[in-house]
């Protein structure tokens, strides 16, 4: 059984301040004294409270804003704590356009084999450094489109091709691949937790691959920053 007391304190304060909201008239002010909460406890002690035995996110998420009795409101298996399936990689289906839910008439499904090979991090001698976009000099923005061009010039089928790269995210992030054991609910990579390292990698062999075209190993990719005007 697993337990956790919540305790907190207000620090005292009597200055009144008025309330940022425009449609609140009266000024809110913090109490003259110091207030303590309750202790709320958090228990996963039997089946009936976590199905696998486990202290659901949902209980603890309102026990620490002292809600834990509001649990029940929301008993939806949607909610649940479990991590994203690997998809069944023969059971890829239509992608989807996100902007209008209309099926995409292209077929992102990558070819499936029975010979996975465990990728190993090749041996780094140099380190690769990303500029930002309004910082690349000509030679850069050279290189950079004839590493573009180079991709795109490849025949459709290679897997190093500019369109190969695109099957690989519309197939991850369109919805081709649902999450086993979770009926038509579609694994959607930039709606969950896996889209920084998703990406991630996504960009990684993308760049790779940029740098082998151009036989630039110190090739890396640039980056746009919002935050600066000349961007």
């Amino acid at each position: 059984m697993a337990s956790l007391y919540l305790h907190c304190t207000a620090p005292p304060s009597s200055k009144l301040r008025p309330s940022p909201h425009p449609l609140l008239s009266k000024p809110s002010s913090f109490i003259s004294h110091a207030r303590r909460c309750h202790r709320h406890p958090l228990r996963a002690s039997s089946d009936s409270d976590s199905p696998n035995g486990r202290l659901d996110r949902r209980n603890v998420l309102l026990g620490l804003g002292g809600l834990y009795g509001a649990t029940s409101l929301i008993s939806t298996d949607s909610a649940s704590a479990n991590p994203v399936q690997a998809p069944e990689l023969d059971k890829c289906g239509a992608a989807t356009n996100l902007n209008n839910q209309q099926i995409l008439d292209v077929n992102c499904c990558p070819p499936v084999t029975g010979d996975i090979i465990d990728y190993k991090l090749p041996p780094v001698y140099k380190l690769r450094t990303r500029q930002s976009a309004h910082r690349l000099n000509p030679t850069d923005v050279f290189k950079y489109n004839l590493a573009i061009q180079r991709m795109k010039e490849l025949p459709e089928d290679d897997p190093r091709s500019f369109m190969q790269q695109a099957f690989i995210h519309c197939a991850y992030c369109n919805g081709a691949y649902n999450q086993p054991g979770q009926g038509d609910l579609d694994i959607q990579v930039h709606n969950s937790w896996l889209f920084f390292p998703f990406h991630r990698w996504y960009l990684y062999f993308y760049e790779r691959i940029l740098g082998k075209l151009i036989d630039d190993p110190t090739f890396a990719l640039p980056f746009w920053t919002g935050t600066t005007l000349k961007a």
